[in-house]
């Protein structure tokens, strides 16, 4: 294996891999597209940290990923299923990388294609819940920030240390707070709870054929245990917007997401006064990953502003879309 986390022939060779030609994501780690005994696979590599509770922590988490990853496999839902390369395993870690294999979904993803629309995404997500609720895990994923551990990491020093304006802190620590009593507020049974995608965007849900068809969901890199509310503000947080650069929601859109979602599985009573909870409390969690690696990058913080400031209508969106 070359020193510089490259493929070589003998790493290759030993985990019985062949590169192919094609397009594949890789958001936050390096990918190749490969064979595996005659299926295609997506070969994903990234540093190991140096420190060794670092270390320890991300081979829990990805241990924890892809134990889930397979239990999701056996109950039929289109999703990456892992694929044991490495002398039976999915993953390992060598030459300084860990390296994870994982089958490829062919297709394009939806993105903001109008086609197919979003109240069948909304619908395919209720399944995976449904799904998702057969499956237990032992214990919280490892290096997931769960949205109840934001406030308390936007109200630390390590807020300032990332090197945002006084304003923009002050005005994150606002928000904090209010994420805070609003979390309280809403807190809904632990019987709830499943392991949730943490990202089911538009961008992270596969189509293929003519007209396009949904064939399955990706990216599975923010999952871990939560209320299925959340999961659909997380995936509004994205998929809600007119647009990528918008600071604002289209409630049409929302509402034609829940509308979908309803279709296929039912929401608590009190799911549409908790879902702008989720869409503003994922824009502070984005900056928490951020701030907990000592970076400043507050960009989600317009949209977090501006969802803050339209929860009523929001809520009555969400509410008028349930049955």
């Amino acid at each position: 294996m070359d020193g510089d986390g490259g493929l070589s022939e003998d790493f290759l060779n030993d985990a019985g891999l062949a590169v192919v030609p094609g397009p594949v994501p890789a958001r936050e780690a390096r990918a190749w597209l490969c064979d595996w005994h005659g299926e295609r696979g997506v070969l994903r590599a990234r540093p190991v940290p140096a420190d060794a509770v670092v270390r320890y922590r991300l081979l829990d988490d990805v241990a924890w990923l892809h134990a889930f990853l397979a239990r999701l496999a056996g109950q039929g839902f289109p999703a990456p299923r892992p694929l044991p390369a490495f002398s039976g395993e999915s993953w390992m870690a060598a030459g300084g990388q860990l390296w994870e294999l994982v089958s490829f979904i062919p297709g394009r993803e939806v993105g903001w294609d109008s086609e197919p629309p979003l109240d069948q995404i909304g619908a395919l997500l209720a399944r995976y819940h449904a799904t998702a609720r057969r499956i237990t895990m032992d214990g919280q994923r490892p290096c997931v920030i769960p949205l109840a551990e934001v406030p308390a990491i936007l109200l630390s020093d390590k807020l300032g240390a990332g090197g945002p304006s006084p304003q923009q802190a002050a005005v994150i620590r606002r928000l904090a707070e209010r994420l805070a009593a609003d979390l309280e507020d809403i807190a809904g049974s632990s019987a709830d709870r499943m392991v949730i995608h943490g990202d089911f965007t538009a961008h992270n849900v596969i189509a293929r054929g003519i007209p396009p068809r949904l064939a399955g969901v990706i990216d599975f890199q923010r999952a871990h245990v939560e209320v299925p509310v959340a999961d659909i503000g997380y995936g509004l947080w994205r998929s809600g917007r007119p647009r990528q650069n918008a600071a604002s929601l289209d409630l049409a859109r929302l509402s034609r997401f829940i509308q979908g979602y309803a279709t296929a599985a039912s929401l608590p009573p009190q799911a549409a006064r908790a879902l702008p909870v989720y869409l503003y409390g994922r824009g502070l969690q984005v900056i928490a990953k951020r701030v907990q690696a000592g970076l400043a990058e507050t960009w989600p913080l317009a949209q977090v502003q501006w969802t803050a400031a339209h929860t009523t209508a929001i809520a009555d969106t969400a509410a008028a879309a349930l049955p």
